[in-house]
């Protein structure tokens, strides 16, 4: 199956670094949590390079780990992103334990659902950020 796999061009590499880097910056403003996961910062690089690839699965579940790591950190803050955090906790949960008559990922999904995964990439590297940084 590798003959499918295809690398973004440079323009399109380029355009999610660029939205990664804007949402960061965003988020940054407020400066970073007082206490940081060292491996939820470090799996932060593994989910921007997936992301910037369109590997969009993986991001998501990259994702996951990291808010899970930063969340029991700091010690389960009470905040604003519980919904989100329950979403993208249960989206990992399908993407990782498949549900053999209705997986999460199929085949077909990968060549025709691309931007409906990307979206929800996006959503979870916002919250992967969110986590991270104070500006929520």
């Amino acid at each position: 199956m590798i003959e499918l796999v295809e690398r973004p061009d440079e323009a399109t590499w380029e355009d999610r670094r660029h939205w990664l880097a804007g949402e960061e910056e965003r988020l940054a403003r407020a400066g970073a949590q007082q206490r940081l996961s060292e491996q939820a910062t470090a799996l932060m690089v593994d989910l921007q390079r997936c992301y910037c690839a369109g590997a969009w699965a993986a991001t998501v579940i990259l994702a996951g780990a990291i808010v899970d790591a930063q969340t029991l950190y700091a010690g389960f803050p009470a905040d604003a992103l519980a919904e989100e955090r329950a979403w993208l906790r249960g989206l990992r949960n399908r993407l990782m334990h498949e549900d053999r008559q209705r997986p999460a990922l199929t085949l077909e999904d990968q060549w025709l659902k691309g931007p409906e995964w990307q979206r929800d990439a996006r959503r979870a590297t916002r919250l992967a950020l969110a986590a991270l940084y104070q500006g929520i």
